[in-house]
């Protein structure tokens, strides 16, 4: 399990090229964090520095190199979508009820429910003076526009919960906004920042919404199929909080009668585990909704590399290609 304090930098080419520009965010992440209210201090402190991925970050700065692009800028680009994606995970982790993130409480179960959505909104609120400041309308609109398709994938979300008749293309729409929209705007906000033209622009989006998608489904697949110290989370946690997910949809559709009757006795049952949750567990891997899941990750991903031909060979580039395998090939 990845300690709390350290972000999790992985050994992948990606990481290796960004490691620069990541220490750099790492810095204006613990500035910008600072507030006269000590509480506000605290809970920033105990939030941006527990662990995660810094994918997001990784993403601007390896698609602003691959463009060309030679300023700072990046640095705060990589914070707001990390603000972004922090107050997206705090708002999750309140109306999911979650007893663990990242392998620690989180921020609700430590500071309560009001006080962890208002630190929610006050990183939306940075996030977004942040991104005024770098003084381009058009970013501005890209990641405006990138978080209110992830409030609007949290609502449908919300909306869909336990509902077991939710169909595959109707959930693939609702990570399309959740999760794939940042993923989207944190590539597209790149290449805005190196002033690249039209069709770059849309090939970074390509690239950004696709590694979105496939990092979702895999983060559906790990929910039941992870080791659960790698994970950071208890595993089964999608189905105890009765969230429709790719593997459990394609169980309800291809299962036996029984394995479908002992899914949803389970589903949004906070007490699911044991053998209740490993009979799930089974019957996904009887019919094959592990591999099912993995197949549309793959093919979202190889999408997303096929989608960088547009943009200029380079060390950047390359890495860039290599950020989907990582992501349908991770552990946690």
């Amino acid at each position: 399990m990845q300690s709390q304090g350290q972000p999790v930098h992985t050994q992948t080419a990606a990481y290796h090229l960004a490691k620069d520009r990541l220490e750099l965010i790492e810095s204006r992440i613990r500035e910008l964090q600072a507030s006269e209210i000590p509480l506000i201090q605290d809970v920033a402190t105990y939030l941006l520095s527990n662990g995660g991925k810094r994918l997001r970050p990784a993403l601007v700065a390896l698609c602003a190199k691959a463009c060309g692009y030679k300023g700072d800028a990046d640095i705060d680009l990589g914070v707001i979508v990390e603000f972004i994606h922090t107050a997206s995970l705090v708002h999750d982790d309140i109306v999911d009820d979650a007893v663990k993130r990242r392998g620690s409480e989180p921020a609700n179960r430590v500071w309560g429910n009001q006080l962890a959505v208002l630190f929610g909104d006050f990183l939306y609120a940075r996030s977004l003076a942040l991104s005024v400041s770098l003084g381009k309308l058009r970013l501005v609109e890209v990641l405006t526009e990138a978080t209110s398709r992830l409030v609007e994938g949290e609502m449908l979300d919300v909306l869909h919960n336990g509902n077991a008749k939710l169909d595959i293309a109707t959930y693939m729409d609702i990570i399309d906004r959740k999760t794939a929209s940042l993923f989207a705007g944190s590539a597209t906000a790149a290449g805005v920042l190196a002033e690249v033209g039209p069709e770059e622009e849309a090939a970074l989006a390509t690239f950004g919404h696709d590694i979105g998608v496939a990092f979702q489904l895999i983060d559906d697949l790990l929910d039941y199929a992870a080791d659960q110290d790698r994970l950071g989370k208890q595993v089964g946690a999608d189905l105890r909080e009765g969230k429709m997910t790719y593997p459990l949809i394609h169980l309800l559709e291809n299962g036996t009668e029984d394995e479908r009757a002992t899914a949803l006795q389970a589903l949004g049952d906070p007490e699911a585990t044991g053998d209740g949750l490993q009979q799930v567990v089974a019957a996904m891997r009887r019919v094959g909704s592990f591999d099912a899941t993995r197949d549309v990750a793959i093919r979202y991903a190889e999408q997303a590399r096929t989608a960088l031909a547009v943009l200029p060979a380079s060390e950047a580039r390359d890495a860039l290609c290599e950020l989907p395998d990582f992501i349908v090939t991770r552990g946690h």
